[in-house]
């Protein structure tokens, strides 16, 4: 039996869970905790020029930095990662003793050019790890002529990186007998792994099982914590190793990691399996989709599978917000010609008074001032998305098709329907969709956004709002009933409150708005 060696990359695949602000006190104490646990190697975070350099954040300007959180005589080898093309070679100084391992991830598109970078690495006498990233988007040949190339290098290790966690296990054993028959003996076997399709642990075990001719070394995070369905989880593998292999890890600073360091975050920011994830692997597309789609509250799963379909197989590499974006607007768009209705509703609100009723907690807890304004100004009375049973609404306002009831309330009159929805409503308002947009990417379709864009087009210059809260930390203070909540991330939600308040104010400069009950959208 060969060796079985961990490394834990909380601090980095778990990084992309809190944007890697850790915190000096939560990144000493992992590093240090882990270092009483046996695992042969800790990766410490990135190495990089984006967003890098401050303390307290698990992204660095240059390898030193990381001692200022350890004693490395004391920790066991460090580990820090490079996205190749976001650290210029020319940035790192001639490595020591001291000096932590690299471990270079990179996309099959730079597979040439990254042994330019590999050659400089050891030029400068850095140790370094080969990362290719998404294993399955090799053929055999071209996996097999890869590693013919890392074989002429220097690097310590070569890893079979699942990065969607799309790897099922004939794909592995394939994988598995491609890299160990052509991989020079002198170099660790690495398995990096994603639990998208909740296969991290039992590819692990089928890989310790196999009687490879390589050393092994796998990656694991405390309590999988990494990005989309998250990692390989080091507390149960290291037990597992322990049962199994006669291993030593001690598992108790693992699970204080957890308790002291990772619990708090867990707490705002999930991360495990979901079926967005689910749907990322399936696709074989950066999970980052899965979780910009998540995040908007409007698709259904069905709607997030036929949407995946649709993204080329060049961008499901590499995520970025605008091309999410753009796929999405696109899928939602299904354009109408509307000017029928905008003439409809234009008809209606002349010289009426105008209440949105957003549905924010101050529907319930601020009942009686709003029926009283009702009363006193007999308002036309618009609502966003749900109705809340204890008003009469006029038009209900729905943009998203996981808030569409089967039928109509009897408290409301009427719908408008955006132009994404496919459903046929009888007695319904159809407004084209990407007409009512707003600029900002992360809440351009917030629906009270949309109505208050529609109002004005239609020549409305006033407007009263109710239940326009904002978001909360605390989920049962969002909606009028907490059933509406979708359990999508507290801190993505928190952040549109920034988002949401500018539009406001842009919104202000050309129509009159009043918040009627309290909101963190007003300053």
């Amino acid at each position: 039996m060969r060796k079985i060696n961990l490394l834990d990359c909380t601090l980095r695949d778990g990084g992309y869970i809190n944007d890697w602000n850790f915190g000096e006190e939560t990144i000493r104490k992992i590093i240090n905790k882990m270092s009483s646990t046996g695992v042969e190697y800790i990766e410490c975070g990135y190495l990089s020029t984006k967003n890098s350099g401050k303390r307290g954040v698990a992204r660095y300007s240059a390898p030193e930095e990381i001692y200022q959180y350890t004693e490395h005589k004391k920790t066991p080898k460090l580990a820090i990662m490079i996205n190749y093309g976001e650290y210029p070679i020319d940035l790192l100084s001639q490595a020591d003793e001291s000096s932590p391992l690299l471990r270079v991830a990179f996309h099959k598109k730079d597979s040439e050019k990254v042994f330019e970078y590999f050659e400089a690495l050891e030029k400068l006498g850095y140790k370094y790890f080969v990362q290719p990233m998404g294993a399955l988007n090799y053929t055999d040949e071209e996996y097999i002529e890869l590693i013919k190339k890392v074989n002429n290098t220097n690097s310590e290790a070569f890893y079979i990186v699942d990065s969607f966690g799309v790897i099922e296990q004939d794909d592995l054993k394939r994988l598995l007998f491609i890299v160990d028959h052509n991989l020079n003996n002198d170099k660790l076997l690495g398995y990096h792994a994603h639990n998208n399709l909740q296969q991290a642990y039992s590819n692990a075990k089928y890989i310790v099982e196999q009687n490879l001719t390589h050393d092994i070394l796998l990656d694991a995070t405390v309590f999988g914590m990494g990005r989309g369905a998250g990692n390989l989880n080091i507390e149960l593998f290291a037990r597992y190793l322990n049962c199994s292999y006669d291993s030593a890890y001690n598992i108790e600073p693992i699970l204080e990691i957890f308790d002291e360091c990772l619990k708090p975050i867990f707490a705002t920011s999930f991360w495990g399996y979901s079926f967005p994830f689910y749907l990322s692997s399936i696709h074989n597309c950066h999970p980052n989709y899965a979780s910009f789609f998540a995040d908007k509250n409007t698709l259904s799963v069905k709607s997030m599978h036929e949407i995946l379909k649709t993204i080329s197989p060049e961008d499901k590499l590499s995520f970025s917000v605008d091309k999410a974006d753009a796929y999405y607007r696109d899928f939602q768009s299904n354009w109408i010609d509307d000017s029928e209705s905008v003439r409809h509703l234009a008809d209606e609100v002349a010289g009426r008074e105008i209440l949105i009723l957003a549905p924010g907690r101050t529907l319930e807890t601020h009942k009686k001032l709003i029926s009283d304004y009702v009363a006193n100004n007999n308002p036309i009375v618009f609502g966003v998305n749900r109705s809340a049973p204890f008003f009469k609404y006029n038009y209900l306002f729905i943009n998203n098709e996981k808030r569409l009831t089967p039928e109509k309330p009897e408290n409301v009159d009427r719908y408008i329907k955006t132009s994404n929805l496919h459903k046929v409503l009888e007695n319904t308002i159809h407004v084209n969709y990407s007409s009512y947009l707003n600029d900002n990417i992360l809440v351009s379709d917030d629906p009270t956004l949309m109505l208050i864009k529609l109002l004005r087009i239609v020549g409305v210059n006033k407007i009263t709002i109710a239940g326009f809260d904002g978001f909360s930390s605390d989920p049962s203070d969002n909606y009028f009933s907490s059933g509406l909540s979708m359990g999508s991330s507290i801190i993505s939600k928190i952040k549109k409150n920034v988002h949401i308040s500018s539009a406001i104010e842009e919104f202000s400069r050309s129509i009159a708005l009043t918040f009627l009950t309290p909101s963190k959208y007003i300053k």
